[in-house]
């Protein structure tokens, strides 16, 4: 269920960094540290990391994973390019924001000990933080909810915990807490500094005691650029195409939300030590990993709540499984972190590189050991059918997700399931949908949420529940390997088989008719070669769409690999992914968005125009696929932020100022009434010089929200506009 951050696309058609100009890693790595290393199945995984860490231009990378009380690590590649040293499985690398993990679980240990309260404001324990506008306390900050909007910087210098206080300090809050989940460092900076306050010692010296130390982490520490750290790689970034050193930064200024220095086995260690709740009480393991909601009554957490934020860490529906995990990146490194505590696994992959994609070799890490797929995923053919589809996959992955984590159904309550299950019934009609369109859609959107009653989420635990009564816990890998559509064809057949399963807790007979008939298609769909089929910048992407349009064709239901498509954005491939992409998901928000977003970028030459003549063929204007991905998603990426996000940096660059007001314009026809907007496109013609129409923008945008003004009026606005610009 992840979902890709296209609403932060800041990319080029440019062409790939031949890959002749990457260094070559050494052929000779550090050993597993089991026999596992002999499996052929992980011999070929190595093959595969060798070859996409060449691709990504990742120069060192270390990877391991925990099962059943065994490990296995391997490191790939240069520790140090230059000096040509190997990574090793003992390399010891920045952790980014996993080190938000080790915050959240001293800050929950000194509340099981009664040093803090989690509903305590935090300047209860931190009075260098000043008051707020609004109460703001620890398990807000600790779930990203305590709007804390300040940045606590990042640059070469040393930075004090009590410094670092003052610079948060300095940016009053302006949201009230538990309105908006708004993710940030400096959250658990003030985090770290109340543990110091309330332990009267350092904050690396409470984490390696209480935390580190217990859990058998030798390597691991607070980030110390003067200390001599054993094993430590150097950081690398790509700059103009070519692999560079990373700028010196000093990390003191993220101390509590990714200051901290690890390893792969030390990593495994902390995964070992939650799966087996080593830490802190039961109890409290429970409340750490319990997912939150805004005062709106949704889930909280990234994109819109699809992922949890809990206490310190993220949560989300990984095919069926309970997963809990938490990456991070900064200037020369990358970390993805990953623990399935139910099933006693964990991942840890770690690279000297920013911003390296490393959920990817999670992913086939993954798939190696289990022979399940990462991600199973339905699509439809019929507009009308998709929001059916994702009732499915929702009440699969988030209903699942529940039941493996507290072992029973969210309820059992018989009223409370009859209101579900009617909730369900009602939202998921074809007729309903029919009638009465976006509304249902949108309840089908909340029936996960505490808003919609968590129908979805009680309605799949229950039917996991069930399942397992009947079959037992190793027979739920059937639905790890294919998706939710056999889960809801076996829970239909367990209860008419059981007339102990009360017909309130039964779907519609039309739903029970539509259910076999997608699984026929979904049976023959969701074979050997779409299970195996990779979708990468350096995949065959013309014979892959051939194959796959001729696999699809005449099917109500088959696998939806739109993240897949969406995530390749690299030179011209960006405009061949985005066309596969909608010819197979025509109501894909996402990839409608990346289509007419990279139509216009490639029109701003030449060569790009060839490109499309080439690759797309013939092809509407950008703004009808913006519209159509309006239609199926008016709260996705097609939002207005995306287009102010966007449009903002382009402002700044002369050579995208034609896309930038083709963008902007275009946002405008979708959210006419967006005040934001129509300041931007006035910045936008100022730069082109058309200085009249900005003044028009700059009218309308006043006209529609005086705010902008900060107090001025209409024309004293629009004069400082213009004169800024």
């Amino acid at each position: 269920m992840t979902r890709p951050l296209c609403w932060i696309l800041i990319i080029a058609i440019v062409l790939v960094v031949p890959l002749s100009a990457l260094p070559q890693t050494p052929k000779t790595q550090s050993t597993s540290s089991t026999a596992a290393s002999q499996d052929p199945r992980l011999q070929d995984f190595e093959n595969f990391v060798r070859r996409e860490m060449e691709r990504d231009k990742i120069p060192g990378l270390t990877i391991g994973f925990l099962k059943d009380n065994q490990t296995w690590v391997k490191a790939f590649g240069y520790a140090d390019v230059e000096n040509k040293t190997p990574a090793t499985e003992n390399s010891a690398y920045r952790i980014a924001s996993t080190t938000k993990t080790m915050t959240a679980m001293a800050v929950v240990q000194l509340a099981e000990r009664g040093k803090i309260s989690l509903d305590g404001e935090i300047q209860t324990y931190l009075p260098d933080y000043p008051k707020q506008k609004w109460p703001v306390t620890v398990r807000q900050l600790l779930t990203h909810l305590g709007s804390i909007q300040a940045s606590s910087g990042l640059g070469p210098d040393q930075v004090s915990m009590k410094d670092l206080v003052a610079r948060i300090s300095s940016t009053p809050g302006t949201i009230e807490p538990g309105t908006r989940f708004i993710y940030a460092t400096a959250d658990y900076n003030l985090l770290a500094a109340a543990v110091e306050n309330v332990t009267g010692g350092s904050f690396d010296k409470y984490l390696r005691e209480n935390l580190w130390l217990p859990a058998g982490m030798n390597d691991t520490r607070i980030d110390d650029v003067r200390g001599l750290v054993p094993n430590r790689v150097r950081g690398y970034d790509i700059a103009d195409g070519e692999l560079k050193n990373a700028p010196f930064i000093n990390v003191s200024s993220r101390i509590g939300g990714g200051g901290a220095t690890s390893t792969v086995p030390d990593l495994l260690r902390w995964g070992q030590a939650i799966i087996d709740r080593k830490l802190i009480s039961a109890k409290s393991y429970e409340e750490m990993l319990k997912p939150v909601a805004t005062s709106g009554g949704r889930w909280s957490g990234i994109f819109n709540g699809e992922h949890y934020y809990t206490l310190g860490w993220m949560i989300s529906p990984f095919n069926g499984n309970f997963v809990i995990d938490h990456g991070g990146s900064q200037k020369g490194t990358a970390a993805s972190f990953f623990v399935f505590p139910a099933r006693r696994m964990a991942f840890a992959v770690l690279a000297n590189l920013e911003l390296a994609d490393l959920d990817k070799y999670f992913r086939r890490l993954f798939e190696t050991i289990t022979g399940e797929s990462a991600t199973v995923r339905v699509a439809t053919r019929d507009s009308l059918s998709a929001p059916i589809a994702r009732a499915i996959d929702s009440t699969y992955n988030y209903g699942a997700l529940d039941y493996w984590q507290d072992q029973r159904p969210m309820t059992t309550d018989p009223q409370e399931l009859a209101q579900a299950f009617d909730y369900f019934n009602t939202n998921t009609n074809l007729g309903t949908l029919r009638s009465t369109g976006s509304d249902a859609a949108k309840k089908i959107l909340d029936g996960r949420h505490p808003v919609g009653g968590n129908a979805f989420i009680k309605i799949g635990s229950f039917m996991a529940a069930k399942l397992v009564e009947k079959n037992g816990d190793e027979s739920f890998a059937k639905y790890y390997r294919g998706g939710s559509i056999p889960f809801f064809v076996d829970y239909v057949r367990l209860y008419k088989a059981n007339n102990q399963i009360s017909k309130q807790f039964r779907f519609t007979a039309a739903f029970e008719t539509m259910i076999e008939t997608w699984s026929r298609d979904w049976t023959r769909r969701w074979n050997d070669y779409t299970r195996s089929v990779e979708l990468t910048p350096h995949s065959d992407l013309t014979t892959i769409g051939a194959r796959l349009r001729k696999e699809f064709a005449g099917a109500e239901v088959y696998p939806d690999f739109s993240e897949a498509l969406q995530r390749i954005q690299q030179g011209e491939l960006a405009l061949t992914s985005s066309k596969l992409g909608v010819d197979l998901y025509p109501y894909s928000d996402e990839l409608l968005f990346n289509l007419g977003f990279f139509l216009i970028m490639a029109e701003q030459s030449a060569e790009g125009r060839a490109a499309i003549k080439r690759l797309v063929g013939d092809y509407e204007r950008p703004l009808v696929y913006f519209k159509r991905a309006f239609e199926a998603n008016p709260s996705g990426v097609i939002a207005p932020q995306t287009f102010l996000d966007i449009g903002r940096r382009w402002v700044r660059r002369p050579e995208l100022h034609n896309a930038a007001l083709e963008f902007v314009s275009n946002g405008i026809s979708l959210h006419p009434k967006n005040a934001a907007l129509h300041e931007l496109l006035g910045d936008v013609l100022i730069r082109k010089g058309q200085t009249d129409q900005a003044a028009t923008n700059f009218r309308a945008a006043y006209q529609l929200d005086p705010k902008l003004g900060k107090g001025a009026t209409l024309e004293e606005y629009v004069a400082a506009r213009m004169k800024i610009n």
